[in-house]
């Protein structure tokens, strides 16, 4: 892990690490999953909205 220059050792300093680790956890974990099944996404996009039928509009 790189060290932010110019950041000490107090609690604001700990948790934007902390936060900065998170996010990196959870981007490596989005691109395995785009990586494993990169039709997943289109597969989700495909699926209908449980709220179309409340948009089902007859003219």
């Amino acid at each position: 892990m790189s060290v932010i220059s110019g950041v000490g050792e107090g609690p604001v300093s700990q948790f934007v690490m902390l936060n900065k680790q998170n996010a990196e956890q959870v981007i490596q974990e989005q691109i395995k999953e785009v990586v494993e099944d990169p039709a997943k996404r289109i597969k989700e996009l495909q699926q209908p909205s449980p709220f179309s039928q409340f948009l089902d509009i007859k003219i």
